[in-house]
């Protein structure tokens, strides 16, 4: 949670030295059915630099369990939270250059904790079918090139329609796992499915380099 706490104090204190164009709030609603990574309350503040450059910090917090957390076991709480910072350059074609389209490079940093469920075949025998419940730390840090736009709905709402790539760095670590991913052979389905492909993850353990989509849409208010 330190890391939750400086990134606050960050955003405040540069909320101090932002110029005379208005900060504004910005909330996140597709976060709440978040499942590719899990779902959090997220929003963040927008402070602008100059005209046509801002810095936009974002936080969110994990308020349930993702759908995918079936795992009948609790060796870890089921916490997490992201966090955000994001250079802007707004593209402006008018007097108003907040509310307009602009290229943007952020980076960012997820962190979570849940109990999973995987099937695997013993020693890779299939007829050895077995069940391993076990906790999951994940770490998640990564950077994006974006490129998005900003529309004025009346005097203070506005929404920003947004997306990117970028790369992205998982670290994942386990508790309690009896699978080893050196003799054992994990059950997948035969389809790709988002349960499949979290279970992978999981299982192995592997720390990696992915390749990263980011899309989305924020609503906005001018404070």
């Amino acid at each position: 949670m330190k890391t939750v706490f400086s990134f606050l104090f960050l955003t405040f204190y540069l909320s101090a030295f932002s110029q005379n164009q208005k900060p504004e709030i910005k909330l996140c609603p597709l976060c709440l059915v978040d499942e590719f990574s899990f779902p959090t309350i997220q929003g963040g503040f927008e402070f602008y630099l100059t005209k046509k450059l801002s810095l936009y910090n974002e936080i969110g917090i994990k308020y349930r369990k993702g759908y995918y957390e079936t795992a009948d076991t609790s060796f870890i709480g089921s916490k997490g939270f992201k966090i955000k910072t994001e250079l802007r350059y707004f593209i402006a074609t008018n007097e108003d250059c907040s509310k307009n389209t602009y290229i943007a490079v952020n980076g960012f940093y997820n962190k979570d904790t849940h109990n999973t469920e995987i099937g695997y075949y013993y020693q890779g025998d299939s007829s050895k079918s077995r069940h391993d419940n076990f906790g999951v730390k994940k770490a998640v840090f990564g950077s994006n090139f974006l490129i998005g736009y900003e529309k004025l709905i009346g005097n203070r709402f506005s929404y920003n329609l947004y997306g990117g790539i970028g790369v992205r760095f998982v670290n994942i670590s386990s508790v309690n796992k009896e699978f080893d991913k050196n003799l054992d052979k994990l059950q997948q389905p035969m389809d790709v499915t988002i349960v499949g492909m979290r279970d992978r993850v999981d299982a192995y353990e592997k720390p990696d380099n992915i390749f990263n989509l980011t899309l989305g849409i924020r609503l906005c208010y001018a404070l």
